[in-house]
C-alpha cells in the first residue's frame, strides 16, 4: 500500500511516497520523492505518481531476474514474463471481481483444452455451462464428461494443498485426474508403451521408479535457481517423456506445469486443439532433450493469451497512465487531507 511521508528539513516540508513489495521471499522498501510540500499541485502529485509506479515496476522486475538463471530464454522474453506476474498479481489486488470472472474463464479454457488435445470432443460452451450450470453435453460419452469434471475436482484439491512437487502429489493428481476413467489411477504403469505420434518408446516400466526419484530430486535442485517458466516446461517435459503412467500423462504433464506457474505468482497457461500439432512436435523434441522449440512456443502462446492483462495494466505503467489505478484515489485524498 502506498504511503505519503512528510519530511521537514530546515523548517520546509517535503513529500515522499513510499511503498513495501515482497520479491524473493524478501521485503524491499521503494521511496519516490515529489516535492516540496508548499509548492505541490494535484496535477503534479499525479505525475508523480506515475513515474514511481514505473520506478516500483522496473524494481521489482529487475529483483525478480536477480534470482533466477535463464537457459532457454532471452532477456527480453524473462522480463515480459516478469512484467506479467507483475500487473496479474496487480489486476487480483485492484481488481477482485474482475480478477475472479478471469480466472474461472481460464479454468474453463484449460479445462476444454488440455482434455481436446487428447480426444475430447466437449466443447469450451458446453464445458462451461457443465461446469458452471450442470449441463451435461448431449451426445457425449461418460468418459468425456467425466474427464472435465475431474479437472474441477483436481482445481479444488489443489487450492488447498500446501505440499511441494513430489512423487505422492504426482500420484494423488493422476488419481483424480483418472476417477472413474481407468482402474489402475494413481499407479504407475506396468506394460511398454509407445507413442505413435511421437513415433517415441517411453523407458520400461521397471525404471519408471528411478526415474520418477531423478525427476523429483532434479526439480527441488533447480526449484531456487531456475527461472520457473522454464522449470514449468521442463518438468513437464521429463515427466511426459518417462510416460509413468498408462493413460493421462499428457493431462497430468500440463497440470503438473501450471502447479509450478501458479505456485510462482503466475497466471495459468491454457492449449487448445490449435496448438495441438505445434505442442505435440515440441513436446517430441523435448523427449530428446531439446527443449527450447517447446519454451520458445509457449512462451509465444502464454504471453498472447494474457496480452489483456500487460495492456491494461502495465502498458498503463510504462505509458504514464494511472489515473484509474484505485489505489492512487486514496493517495490522492490523502495529499488533500494533508494540504488542507
Amino acid at each position: 500500500m502506498i504511503k505519503l511521508e512528510i519530511k521537514t528539513i530546515k523548517g520546509h516540508q517535503y513529500l515522499y511516497v513510499r511503498d513495501k513489495a515482497k520479491v524473493n521471499g524478501k521485503s524491499i522498501t521503494i521511496t519516490f520523492y515529489v516535492g516540496r510540500l508548499s509548492k505541490l499541485a494535484p496535477g503534479k502529485v499525479i505525475e508523480k505518481l506515475d513515474t514511481f509506479e514505473k520506478i516500483r515496476l522496473t524494481t521489482c522486475t529487475e529483483h525478480r531476474l536477480k534470482k533466477f538463471r535463464c537457459t532457454y530464454l532471452g532477456r527480453e522474453e524473462a522480463l515480459k514474463l516478469e512484467q506479467l506476474r507483475y500487473g496479474y498479481q496487480l489486476f487480483q489486488e485492484m481488481y477482485p471481481d474482475e480478477f475472479t470472472r478471469y480466472e474461472q474463464a481460464l479454468f474453463v479454457h484449460y479445462a476444454q483444452g488440455t482434455t481436446a488435445i487428447e480426444g475430447n470432443t466437449i466443447t469450451e460452451r458446453q464445458a462451461e455451462a457443465l461446469f458452471e450450470h450442470r449441463v451435461t453435453p448431449e451426445g457425449k460419452t461418460l468418459r468425456e464428461v467425466y474427464e472435465l469434471v475431474n479437472f474441477e475436482e483436481l482445481e479444488n484439491f489443489l487450492a488447498t494443498y500446501k505440499g511441494d512437487v513430489s512423487e505422492r502429489l504426482i500420484k494423488l493428481m493422476h488419481a483424480i485426474i483418472m476417477r472413474n476413467i481407468s482402474d489402475s489411477s494413481g499407479e504407475y504403469r506396468r506394460i511398454l508403451v509407445y507413442l505413435e505420434k511421437a513415433e517415441y518408446v517411453p523407458p520400461p516400466p521397471f525404471e519408471i521408479p528411478g526415474l520418477m526419484q531423478e525427476l523429483i530430486a532434479w526439480y527441488r535442485a533447480h526449484k531456487r535457481t531456475l527461472h520457473p517458466f522454464e522449470l514449468a516446461l521442463v518438468l513437464h517435459t521429463n515427466f511426459v517423456s518417462i510416460h509413468p503412467f498408462t493413460d493421462g500423462n499428457g493431462r497430468l504433464g500440463r497440470a503438473l506445469l501450471n502447479f509450478v506457474l501458479s505456485r510462482n505468482g503466475y497466471p495459468r497457461l491454457y492449449l487448445d486443439l490449435s496448438h495441438r500439432e505445434q505442442y505435440l512436435d515440441a513436446v517430441a523434441q523435448g523427449n530428446e532433450g531439446v527443449y527450447q522449440p517447446l519454451v520458445a512456443l509457449l512462451h509465444e502462446i502464454y504471453v498472447e493469451q494474457h496480452r489483456t492483462i500487460l495492456e491494461e495494466i502495465i502498458e498503463k505503467i510504462l505509458k504514464g497512465a494511472t489515473e484509474d489505478f484505485p489505489e492512487h484515489e486514496r493517495v490522492m485524498g490523502e495529499f488533500n487531507r494533508i494540504r488542507s
